[in-house]
């Protein structure tokens, strides 16, 4: 309903004034509306860390950030009477683009990893499991000390499969749950044919807590892949809406320092 009038006024602001722009008595009025919406929208962040606030629900409050940050943008774009001749005027419409992008993106992300999220969730946490892991990576340790060579291959290409790797923190962003793990030894049949007789129990052993550690391993990065996820919108989201308080204060410092608003005001 908004956005309908909104597009109602704007044609009547076409069909009255030839040369829309922001410096316009009209182009103003939806410069402040603007302005007054991004305050508003601010305000959840406000809103979402006042736990004891009774000042709506929660979920209301998020509902109106996401459909109001929509239409903040195209008040924005009528502000601007879709010309684009300043230049940090230019940039603040890019990042109030980039910022009312990232929400939508943030509101998709937080309808559908919660619930991915919860299909790889165990009742351990992240420090028990990571607990368990380094109980399983001693066992191993200890099944392993003093056996053979052959033996003590298998071992170390066994914790290898399990290593992080380089940037995996970074990586888990974009690709799967199984990311850190090695692939499978291709020579690990033939280690395991040249381990002797009398630690052929110790290693069948060694086998089963790997699978243990990379059931567990696995389960771990995907709750973390899951919660990088929400953890890097939130990284993107948070300094562009910083960025964009910063670039409103300058276009508003220009328009009054060049004198676009003061000769409006003084009518």
């Amino acid at each position: 309903m908004l956005l309908a009038v909104l597009i109602a006024s704007w044609v009547k602001y076409e069909e009255d004034e030839p040369f829309t722009h922001g410096g316009s008595p009209m182009g103003l009025l939806y410069g402040l509306i603007s302005l007054a919406l991004i305050v508003l929208l601010m305000f959840y962040g406000i809103r979402k860390r006042a736990y004891r606030s009774r000042l709506g629900k929660l979920e209301n409050w998020l509902q109106s950030h996401i459909y109001l940050g929509v239409l903040t943008f195209f008040v924005i774009l009528a502000h601007t009477g879709f010309r684009f001749e300043d230049r940090v005027a230019t940039i603040l419409f890019v990042v109030v683009t980039l910022v009312i992008a990232s929400g939508i993106l943030g509101a998709v992300l937080y309808k559908t990893v919660p619930r991915a999220l919860t299909e790889v969730e165990s009742n351990l946490t992240n420090d028990e499991i990571s607990d368990q892991l380094n109980q399983l990576g001693k066992a191993m340790a200890r099944l392993s000390s003093q056996k053979s060579d052959s033996f003590q291959q298998i071992y170390s290409r066994l914790m290898s499969e399990v290593k992080p790797g380089i940037m995996a923190g970074w990586r888990l962003l974009f690709r799967g749950g199984r990311l850190g793990l090695g692939e499978q030894p291709k020579d690990l049949s033939a280690k395991l044919a040249r381990v002797p007789l009398e630690e052929r129990e110790d290693l069948r052993q060694l086998l089963v807590l790997s699978r243990q550690q990379k059931e567990l391993h696995i389960r771990l990065l995907a709750q973390q892949r899951y919660r990088n996820i929400l953890d890097f919108w939130l990284y993107l989201h948070l300094p562009l809406s910083i960025a964009l308080i910063a670039l409103i204060a300058a276009h508003l410092w220009g328009a009054f320092y060049y004198g676009k608003i003061s000769w409006w005001i003084s009518r």
